[in-house]
């Protein structure tokens, strides 16, 4: 009688191990599946932006009423690839030479308005399009995102 008891107990045991395994098996599945769907988006992510900062400047300005104005301004200029990121830091003396040269030739009651904050930014886009030595290439530049402005 002894071992007919013992029959059951051992077949209900090994049923909850299947079950147990069965279930660890499962669960093993539909996490993999979860984390393979969660890392497609994460491929598919936008590259962050390559910037290169120029140190806030500050410089006199014109008006139309000749009193005195100055500007303080920051830059970060979005560049679109490593090669003009590199080629910019080299050569940032030039490259704030010609912001300091083209910035403080601007009119104060212009720059004030948004239009004419944009328009600056234009005219520093293009003048920051040419080469910055002999024998380099135009950097490829493809904003400017000011990071202070203050007319005073």
């Amino acid at each position: 009688m002894t071992a007919t008891r013992k029959t059951p107990w051992l077949l209900i045991v090994l049923l909850a191990l299947l079950v147990v395994a069965a279930s660890a098996g499962g669960t093993y599945l539909y996490l993999s599946q979860v984390d393979v769907a969660q890392a497609a988006p994460v491929a598919n992510k936008p590259q962050a932006p390559r910037l290169v900062t120029v140190a806030p400047m500050t410089v006199n300005l014109s008006n139309q009423r000749d009193e005195p104005s100055l500007l303080y301004v920051g830059f970060a200029l979005e560049v679109a690839d490593d090669a003009t990121q590199a080629q910019l830091t080299d050569y940032m003396p030039q490259l704030r030479s010609q912001l300091l040269t083209l910035v403080s030739g601007q009119d104060s009651t212009q720059l004030i308005t948004p239009q004419g904050k944009a328009a600056l930014a234009a005219r520093i886009l293009d003048a920051l399009k040419q080469p910055l030595a002999p024998q380099q290439p135009a950097p490829a530049l493809l904003r400017v995102l000011y990071t202070d402005f203050i007319v005073q």
